[in-house]
């Protein structure tokens, strides 16, 4: 494939993919097949596409900086008021704003053109960042004041995520999509496992400075779009009011049982947030490795989803789709299991190593299944649904400041680890077609 250096239009009825295969019927649904080709001979032709490396660039950044203000954020927090009930309320913001917006935003993605979305919405993430930082570089900072720029951050994201994946797929097309999502992953998680890192250094010098930092890589990847030549075409399908689009959208994933159970799974997220609110009482009140120690176990966990994520690069596409999907998320819950019981910092690195594994194949795995068995005028309502209900991880923040309160840190954390694999199994016993998955 030559390099991609020209203006590229998309649009819902320019795909030449867009068959009877891609119905809400299960029944009749089959996703594309494309002639088998090793992974990094297609990721190969994948990085020749310039639009592509600009989205690499952008979605690393992106990625990295999501870390970054979780991370920054949490420790904020805990730091201005010292309850973990308050980190978790503060950091579940964004996602009460997500899953309030989250329809209203693919329904948009599907009328509008995706690169000015993001180019929008990047732009208005970053700036929140830097207000952050500036509230505390002056010394007015307090929690209160984190809820509102947490809403608008997640608002913003409720926007960002269903065209940025549906604009993935503008770029590359929906053959190459899995190796595309495997390949961004992989190169994004790398900055993911940096920007944690220098973060939990930069916290225990100034909490400003991490930040400064949150700042910078969310304005690089507002900078980045602006070297992107791909749009897709305005929808030329009969306008209907934005309710009856959005109502259009939920019924057409209800009606697909593959789309339908992989969404039920993605609630097993709310669990995830439970364990992601207690990351930082495990540094500070069990494991005793302050700030520094902190970023070090998000890096790691990040290394982890970089491993998995670059092992479905030289695999390339999956047969099995439904055992992957299935040993990741079992391998994901089985080490939160024992990191519940762990008090140990090596043992316990170990075990977000292997989580960050499985969650690194699961987010690659799924939202690619469920963005190639939709029909191009709706994924963006579909794959809003998707992000509205995976980011329900952030009101798994509030809960979990909750069960700390109650049954303490490792309580917490294992009831996090049974809860996310009850919703596994139940999906999975419940969808015949989900067992099957190829």
């Amino acid at each position: 494939m030559a390099p991609d250096n020209g203006r590229r239009t998309t649009g819902a009825n320019t795909s030449s993919e867009n068959t009877a295969a891609d119905r809400p019927d299960q029944r009749h649904a089959r996703p594309i097949v494309a002639p088998r080709r090793s992974g990094l001979s297609s990721a190969k032709d994948i990085l020749k596409m310039r639009d592509f490396q600009f989205l690499l660039l952008g979605n690393a950044m992106m990625f990295a900086g999501f870390q970054v203000r979780n991370m920054g954020q949490a420790w904020l927090v805990l730091e201005l008021t010292d309850s973990s009930l308050w980190v978790g309320i503060v950091n579940a913001m964004p996602g009460i704003a997500i899953i309030s917006v989250s329809l209203l935003g693919g329904a948009i993605s599907d009328r509008a053109e995706r690169w000015k979305i993001q180019v929008v919405t990047r732009f208005v993430i970053a700036s929140m960042a830097f207000v952050t930082a500036f509230l505390v570089t002056s010394g007015v900072i307090q929690a209160w004041q984190l809820i509102p720029i947490g809403l608008i951050t997640g608002s913003m994201f409720a926007f960002h995520n269903p065209s940025s994946q549906a604009f993935a797929m503008d770029i590359v097309g929906r053959e190459r999509l899995m190796n595309a999502v495997s390949l961004n992953t992989t190169l994004s998680q790398t900055a993911t496992v940096a920007g944690p890192m220098l973060g939990g250094y930069l916290l225990a010098t100034g909490l400003d400075s991490a930040f400064y930092l949150l700042g910078v890589l969310y304005g690089t990847g507002f900078i980045a779009m602006f070297f992107m030549k791909t749009r897709s075409a305005p929808s030329t399908r009969p306008r209907r009011s934005i309710l009856q689009e959005i109502g259009e959208g939920v019924r057409y994933a209800a009606r697909n049982n593959v789309i339908k159970w992989l969404l039920f799974m993605s609630t097993g997220g709310l669990f995830t947030g439970i364990f992601q609110a207690v990351t930082p009482l495990y540094a500070r009140n069990i494991l005793d490795v302050g700030e520094i120690g902190y970023g070090t176990m998000v890096t790691v966990q990040g290394i982890g989803t970089l491993v998995g994520s670059f092992a479905l690069v030289l695999h390339g596409d999956v047969k099995h789709k439904a055992a992957l999907i299935f040993g990741a998320m079992l391998l994901l819950n089985t080490a939160m299991i024992m990191f519940s019981f762990s008090s140990t910092y090596a043992i316990s690195l170990s075990m977000l190593f292997l989580m960050g594994m499985g969650f690194g194949v699961w987010f690659i795995t799924a939202p690619t299944l469920i963005q190639t068995r939709t029909d191009e005028h709706m994924r963006g309502r579909v794959m809003s649904i998707f992000f509205m209900i995976a980011l329900i991880f952030q009101l798994g923040w509030i809960l979990g400041g909750v069960l700390d309160t109650l049954i303490g840190t490792q309580g917490a954390t294992l009831v996090a680890a049974i809860g996310s694999m009850t919703i596994v199994l139940i999906s999975f016993a419940s969808s015949r077609e989900l067992r099957h998955l190829t």
